[in-house]
């Protein structure tokens, strides 16, 4: 369970970081997506468990591959 955990943790801490990378609010990434600022907040926090369609329409929103999400990488500023 702790494995899971630990995903769901990088997961959010991943999209928090795109999505102020990219210069959206979570307010705004959900109105782009048509989900709520406050499920948003959740996914951020890991506490969220979204589906597949969900990733793809973070990573589409974000313009990332959804592996980016899960996995992460490095900016270079």
């Amino acid at each position: 369970m702790t494995e899971v955990k630990d995903m769901h943790w990088a997961f959010g801490r991943n999209l928090s970081a795109y999505r102020k990378k990219k210069g959206f609010t979570q307010e705004s990434l959900g109105e782009n997506m048509g989900v709520s600022r406050t499920y948003i907040n959740l996914l951020e926090r890991g506490r969220g468990n979204p589906t597949f369609s969900t990733v793809m329409r973070l990573a589409q929103a974000l313009e990332i591959d959804a592996g980016f999400l899960f996995f992460g990488i490095r900016y270079e500023d």
